[in-house]
């Protein structure tokens, strides 16, 4: 459904209202429940009214001055593109931007022209009434220029270098994708409700309470070739409560908000390198380290069966995008809080890096207070080959790059009204001469005109 602006909008709240009510009145007449129509046009009616939630600046405030680039330390940046994942003042898109901050490419993300039919998002209330109604999260780039997305719990899909669906993957997979060197992919998927275990089914949860609700009951581990097909689905509900109470780990019961119906938020899975297998007793190359945002935990589980073979909560909280370094430390978007707590030097987010064979972290981000930031939700990080750093600061709106002493080298800051920033959900740095630039030579052109209402690049550059 497309937005509307001008007499149509007018228009269409008005006929919207009248349609509703009569409706309204015609339930209360026969004494029937409300109908799937109508809890959907009040849907609409109340994010055309009232807005948004991406737009709201309690959500995503504009706490940044500047559109564009606003920083850049010529000479000590990792010079290439940045592929940036947001929901942008026309709805979800996929841009590409070079360092001066040009927009090169652009891959709007209309959920219903990649999906003109979907069946698969169980159950149907929670397909999207609007432009606005839902969001991208999860980004990976293949070396041909071509991107996958997913579509946040409505599916993942393949698009071209120049645009064009190339496959899609008609489950709810949400959050992350990680590419494997093989070109497969391990992407986390909310199951059916109607398909969980009933032992899954703890502390008073139900089929029908899930079914109301957008929450992520049971996860599962999905993956998927280079063509999309499944290869494999991996538990985790069934496997986390089983190693829950395996160590009678009562207090992580009590974590799981039975209410919420979303016990466990399996927000990203990535493959364990020999170098942390060797770290913990048990664990093999090969596994799945994965990150559980509601019991602000990390766990370690078989690729196959989903057996827990460890598991670590905290000091992270509602961590997000935990990465395999190459010496076996896990590096983790650590979302943490808007406050000082013990422990921290900082309030806010920061990065953190875990030695799981001696237990210590180490803040590799913020340095200084003068360089705090923060994120209540998502986030994510990327190590990049000269030792810098890419983080996307997703509700403030902001991509920087900082280097190995942790000075911020590079910004980009991306508004989306006068109160509000972008929600930027990821961000990936493309080294120059790891995918040649001609790819997305498109039309005849590299370059895309910025949308209307989109900023323009403002360079600072430092020396």
């Amino acid at each position: 459904m497309k937005s509307f602006d001008g007499f149509s909008r007018i228009a269409f709240l008005a006929s919207a209202v009248f349609l509703v009510f009569c409706a309204g009145l015609i339930l209360a007449v026969l004494q029937l429940p409300p109908s799937g129509f109508v809890r959907d046009t009040i849907a609409v009616l109340k994010e055309e009214i009232r807005g948004p939630w991406l737009r709201d600046p309690k959500i995503v405030p504009r706490v940044y001055p500047g559109d564009g680039v606003t920083v850049h330390d010529a000479g000590a940046t990792m010079d290439g593109l940045t592929l940036v994942q947001g929901m942008f003042e026309n709805g979800a898109a996929i841009r590409l931007y070079d360092m001066s901050g040009r927009l090169v490419r652009e891959w709007p993300m209309e959920f219903y022209e990649v999906w003109p039919h979907p069946t698969h998002v169980i159950p149907e209330k929670n397909l999207p009434k609007g432009k606005f109604n839902y969001h991208t999260q999860g980004l990976e780039v293949n070396p041909d220029g071509s991107i996958v997305v997913n579509f946040a719990e409505k599916g993942s899909a393949k698009f071209g270098a120049c645009g064009g669906v190339e496959w899609t993957l008609d489950r709810m997979t949400h959050h992350a994708i990680s590419r494997n060197p093989d070109g497969s992919f391990w992407i986390p998927v909310k199951l059916d409700p109607a398909a969980i275990d009933p032992a899954d089914l703890i502390m008073g949860a139900t089929v029908a309470g899930i079914m109301q609700t957008d929450n992520f009951y049971a996860d599962a581990a999905l993956l998927v070739s280079p063509d999309g097909e499944i290869l494999r689905e991996v538990p985790v509900l069934g496997p986390a409560i089983a190693w829950l109470a395996a160590h009678q780990d009562f207090g992580r019961f009590a974590a799981m908000k039975p209410a919420d119906l979303d016990p466990l938020h399996l927000n990203d899975v990535e493959e364990v390198n020999a170098a942390l297998a060797a770290k913990i007793d048990g664990v093999e190359p090969g596994d799945l380290l994965l990150s559980l945002r509601n019991l602000n935990a990390l766990a370690i589980a078989d690729p196959v069966s989903g057996e827990f073979k460890w598991m670590k909560s905290g000091p992270w909280i509602g961590q997000h995008d935990p990465d395999v370094m190459d010496d076996g430390t896990i590096e983790v978007f650590d979302n943490g809080l808007l406050r000082k707590i013990p422990g921290r030097d900082y309030a806010g987010s920061r990065i953190l890096s875990f030695d799981a064979t001696t237990g210590e972290t180490r803040t590799v981000f913020p340095v200084s207070q003068d360089e705090t930031f923060f994120s209540w939700i998502m986030g994510t990080h990327q190590t990049l080959p000269n030792g810098n750093r890419l983080i996307a600061e997703t509700a403030r709106g902001r991509v920087f790059e900082i280097d190995p002493a942790g000075k911020i080298v590079w910004s980009l800051v991306l508004p989306s009204s006068a109160k509000t920033a972008a929600l930027i959900e990821s961000a990936i740095r493309i080294p120059d001469g790891t995918i040649p630039a001609d790819v997305w030579q498109c039309n005849g052109s590299t370059a895309v005109a910025l949308t209307s209402g989109a900023g323009t690049a403002a360079t600072e550059s430092t020396q």
